[in-house]
């Protein structure tokens, strides 16, 4: 443990609190929002599949006026008799079919007891000169209609996320398709939530003068989304994080004893070197004494 023994430096320090006090528990938390929103939306489908699966239900049993529409009641196949009143119906503005703006054409179905639905019999383009203007609708079948829809909630700005702005906006356009809102205004007995239109006998398919003609709303797509993947991939940033950490300390190890290991062999070399020169010297000394001329010898005294 000793070659590792830098990881406990303040430099050091500061790289485990980013990767583990941070980055993972980040990664973890991210992970998790995308795990729930997984299965919100895979709880949120089955939903959709029980009810667009179940056979139509008559309005009368299931949505009374002034109710709310429950969550778990939403995309419930209805069936509805009435006839259509087009001296209430209105434009909801932004809605687009394949990137198209345009509107939904909103027109009360008044059934047989004198209480009315909001019904959504599709889309309509905007007029290409200005999309502000509100477009010719095209009249609604007359007489008594059949209609097979989805239950929706009504319109706020709390489902939505889109403000109400309907005093200033054109007359018959709307912003929201608000049931109680709508009812104040028209002064019908509005039954909760709204339908969207599925088939209609008979069929809904006048045009307008423009020759164009209303456009279903399609069934609600049962995608799951990218929340699965997406939930993988924050929690495989964990193990990035993790086996990233790993290598930088590993490699620092590495880097320090290649640089011990180095650094030893240089010493080595300063020492094999100051040893060759002292044997230099030695030699050096010892040839200087062999070639110098020898001392006469004293004469000896009388």
């Amino acid at each position: 443990m000793s070659r590792y023994r830098f990881v406990f430096s303040w430099r050091w320090i500061r790289l485990h609190v980013l990767i583990w006090l941070i980055l993972i528990p980040s990664f973890i938390g991210l992970g998790m929002w995308q795990r729930s929103r997984y299965h919100e939306r895979t709880a949120e489908n089955a939903v959709i599949r029980t009810a667009m699966n179940a056979p139509p239900v008559p309005i009368e049993g299931t949505d009374a006026v002034g109710a709310a529409v429950p969550q778990k009641a939403r995309w419930k196949q209805l069936t509805l008799v009435g006839t259509f009143d087009t001296a209430h119906q209105f434009l909801a503005r932004n809605h687009q079919e394949n990137g198209n703006p345009g509107f939904y054409v909103v027109t009360p179905l008044t059934l047989g007891d004198g209480t009315a639905v909001l019904v959504n019999r599709g889309w309509i383009p905007t007029v290409d000169s200005d999309e502000q203007q509100s477009p010719v609708i095209p009249a609604p079948p007359a007489g008594t209609v059949t209609i097979t829809g989805r239950l929706q909630q009504s319109e706020t700005k709390g489902n939505t996320g889109i403000r109400d702005v309907t005093s200033g906006l054109p007359a018959g356009q709307i912003s929201l398709i608000n049931t109680d809102a709508l009812a104040l205004k028209t002064g019908l007995q509005l039954r909760g939530g709204y339908t969207e239109v599925i088939t209609s006998k008979p069929a809904d398919s006048a045009t307008n003068s423009s020759g164009v003609q209303i456009t279903p709303v399609d069934a609600p797509s049962l995608d799951e989304g990218p929340y699965l993947s997406y939930w993988f991939q924050w929690w495989l940033f964990c193990v990035i994080a993790i086996g990233g950490w790993v290598t930088i300390i590993r490699r620092e190890a590495q880097h320090r004893d290649r640089e011990a290991a180095e650094a030893a062999d240089e010493d080595e070399y300063e020492d094999e070197y100051d040893e060759q020169e002292d044997e230099q010297a030695e030699e050096d000394e010892e040839a200087e004494d062999a070639d110098a001329p020898a001392a006469p010898a004293t004469a000896p005294a009388p």
